[in-house]
């Protein structure tokens, strides 16, 4: 491959996002002994980022060394900077680093997201909520931020705050089929059973992507409609339905007795069929769980 083609490849993986980073570090030696014209700092930026990613620390540091005395201001450096602490294991100074740059431009996205991954591996739940919240404060649109908020407040049990998080990501996403199924989830984990099944119902309605889709058949969603269903006739045929009025959805909008029972033989007949088929769960066994009223923590996970 020319030395022209090899410029190309490193620039289209710059393009999009992609890593290849030790395939990275081999061309971008290769070709910075030679003419790389007004590519020469981009291509040792991808350079550094990619020896910080496989721990050859002396090459990164040596090009990050380059970088600063070409571009002694630049952000994009700085958060280079903060990475050589990081690998290092020098959190504070990386942490110094993050928090300068967000004094002189709170919307500088890499430094608030570094942030974020720092407090990760290195604080408490609640610290990153707090940096993760003022993140989302600024970059409202970021659905893996939303995502990431909604499984830190499930770590801390505080379902509800975990619901709302997704009701945010579904306003910004509302074809995310996985998304809409995990507000299921959580909110049979709250016991709000008829809001659960509304969302795995609309979880099913949804398509998806056919091609990345693993299990399409949607079982997990299936299962979700079922143990919402056995909830809800269970609480239905109880004495004390108490448990039944524990719902944010209004009364006119609840599925009926009926309906649900439609639902419960509909859920059983595809459980059934998708094991039968060769997926999910042994038959015999998916028959004695579907004759059983189980915890919604023994079937999904």
């Amino acid at each position: 491959m020319s030395n022209k083609s090899d410029i190309e490849l490193l620039s289209n993986w710059r393009t999009i996002g992609s890593r290849n980073s030790e395939k990275v570090i081999e061309l971008s030696e290769k070709v910075l002994k030679g003419k790389v014209f007004d590519q020469e700092w981009a291509i040792r930026e991808q350079l550094a980022i990619a020896a910080l990613d496989l721990g050859k620390n002396e090459l990164a540091n040596e090009q990050i060394k380059l970088l600063n005395l070409k571009f002694p201001n630049s952000p994009r450096i700085k958060i280079l900077n903060g990475l050589s602490f990081e690998v290092e294991n020098n959190y504070e100074k990386a942490k110094e680093i993050y928090e300068n740059l967000l004094k002189i431009d709170e919307t500088n996205v890499s430094a608030h997201q570094r942030l974020i991954s720092l407090s990760l591996s290195t604080s408490t739940i609640q610290n990153t909520i707090i940096i993760l919240l003022k993140y989302l404060d600024i970059f409202y649109s970021d659905p893996s931020g939303w995502s990431l908020l909604s499984e830190l407040y499930s770590e801390l049990n505080l379902y509800n705050q975990s619901l709302d998080s997704l009701g945010h990501l579904l306003l910004i996403q509302p074809w995310d089929e996985n998304q809409i199924r995990r507000s299921g989830e959580i909110a049979y984990t709250l016991g709000d059973y008829q809001l659960s099944l509304k969302h795995f119902l609309r979880s099913l309605e949804m398509k998806g992507n056919v091609e990345e889709n693993k299990n399409s058949n949607k079982t997990r969603t299936w299962w979700g409609i079922k143990l919402s269903v056995s909830r809800l006739l269970e609480s239905n045929s109880s004495s004390n339905s108490s448990s039944n009025l524990e719902t944010i959805i209004p009364f006119e909008m609840r599925t009926n007795e009926k309906q649900l029972k439609l639902l419960d033989e509909l859920s059983t007949e595809n459980l059934l069929s998708s094991t039968s088929s060769g997926k999910g769960l042994n038959l015999d066994i998916t028959r004695r769980l579907l004759s059983n009223s189980i915890q919604i923590k023994e079937i999904i996970r």
